[in-house]
């Protein structure tokens, strides 16, 4: 690799970015997200109460719907925001700090490609543009929701997975089973790689007779098992997040049952299901109900359910985040729902057209911008299948999180969801826009 840094004036424009999205949103006070209220809401239960309750503490025992409100937010990002300030309502430094966390990820993928590739000027300035037209990585480095201390933890994952395969040091593979953790304990949607964490490493363990490796890779799984039994200690049902019912039944299938009969059908649907699961003896048959019906629906509509899913997985790398700009902007919100769930219905184009020219264009450049993001990405990848081991099997891990979240996401797909996985995306993008030149290879060898 080569010595080359990340130039003084990449960072004045990283950074004039990051502080100019902070003070916008500081001055005007939009950093709130709807998920945003939630976080708070546990963090501060947490401290008066002892108690990650993600709604106002009740007056007395909570039973049906309201029991979900212990679950539905993991501990990590409630603990963040006490101690960082953010539960007293005023989160200037949880929002520095999280805007500190995002310019470290960019910066540590930027550095890696300039020694890696020794980038000329121009390279420069196409990375720049590959990270300013991504408007999610700024707009949530300053709201008060997870994802920039999640993306922080995955970009941890990555890169002690790459040391460990590298150099085949347990410390590195120690500090990525902790970034896992912490991960896990940031996003529900990431507790079932404690499993897929586990037979690796019992796989490599048993391989090469590092049983050591072995034992450190179940730790992940031992913490999701006692964080299902404190769940069950509290509400009555051994789960890890009761967010895993509520996007079953709301979104999975309530998506099909839209598609099928209309919104206004599908609205009557999901009331009535709950109404019924509300009526249940005790939490967990509850959740049973709301699974048996959810998993009913789709198993009944199989075929539209999977081209959602697949249709969910390429937006979560194409969507232009018109949400969180409308966030940020303070653009009205769209009438008939977002641009996915309009072109499941059929008038995408009348929603884009619909649109005032401003948003269309911004919109229209970020899309762009997404795709040739992806196609570089692609190229990346195949590139680095003729490096060296450390890299090549690096690709792999890198795609195989990006295909995890997209897999898991499924419907939900957004440019929100991408952004704990960005850096991995960019960085194999940045390595199909320039790779090493042939003769910095001749010289390696």
């Amino acid at each position: 690799m080569g010595k080359a840094q990340v130039p003084g004036w990449v960072w004045a424009v990283l950074v004039g970015a990051h502080v100019l999205t902070l003070g916008w949103v500081l001055r005007q006070g939009n950093w709130s997200f709807a998920d945003t209220g939630r976080y708070i809401q546990a963090a501060e239960n947490l401290w008066r109460y002892g108690e990650l309750y993600a709604r106002p503490w009740p007056a007395i025992v909570p039973s049906g719907q309201a029991v979900q409100e212990f679950t539905i937010r993991p501990v990590g990002y409630p603990l963040a925001i006490l101690g960082l300030g953010g539960a007293t309502g005023h989160p200037a430094m949880l929002l520095v700090v999280q805007n500190m966390l995002s310019l470290l990820s960019l910066g540590v993928v930027l550095k890696w490609w300039g020694r890696w590739a020794d980038p000329g000027t121009w390279d420069w300035a196409l990375a720049v543009g590959a990270v300013l037209t991504f408007p999610a990585q700024l707009i949530y480095a300053s709201s008060v929701m997870s994802e920039m201390l999640l993306q922080t933890a995955v970009l941890g994952i990555a890169i002690s997975a790459f040391a460990f395969i590298h150099s085949c040091r347990l410390r590195y593979f120690a500090a990525g089973v902790a970034a896992v953790v912490a991960a896990l304990l940031l996003k529900p949607v990431f507790y079932p790689l404690a499993f897929v964490v586990a037979v690796l490493a019992v796989g490599v363990g048993w391989r090469y007779r590092r049983l050591a490796v072995a034992a450190i890779g179940l730790v992940p799984v031992l913490v999701v098992g006692l964080y299902m039994q404190w769940n069950q200690q509290r509400t009555g049902y051994f789960h890890f997040s009761s967010i895993a019912e509520i996007n079953l039944l709301q979104y999975n299938a309530a998506g099909v049952v839209r598609q099928i009969d209309g919104p206004e059908v599908e609205e009557k649907w999901v009331t009535q299901v709950i109404e019924r699961a509300n009526a249940a003896p005790d939490f967990a048959t509850r959740q049973h109900f709301i699974q048996a019906q959810a998993g009913a629906m789709l198993t009944a509509h199989l075929g539209l359910y999977a081209r959602q899913h697949a249709q969910g997985m390429v937006a979560l790398f194409l969507d232009p985040g018109r949400f969180d700009l409308s966030q940020l902007l303070g653009w009205p919100p769209p009438a008939g729902g977002g641009l996915l769930n309009q072109a499941r219905q059929g008038r995408l184009w009348q929603a884009a057209t619909s649109l005032p020219w401003g948003q269309l264009a911004l919109l229209g450049v970020i899309l762009l911008a997404n795709v040739a993001r992806l196609g570089f990405a692609v190229r990346g990848f195949y590139r680095l299948q003729h490096d060296s081991d450390a890299m090549r099997y690096g690709s792999w891990m890198a795609v195989g999180l990006l295909l995890y979240v997209a897999a898991l996401t499924g419907p939900l797909g957004a440019a929100r969801f991408l952004v704990p996985v960005w850096p991995l995306l960019l960085a194999l993008a940045l390595v199909g826009l320039r790779g090493p030149q042939p003769v910095m290879q001749k010289q390696e060898g």
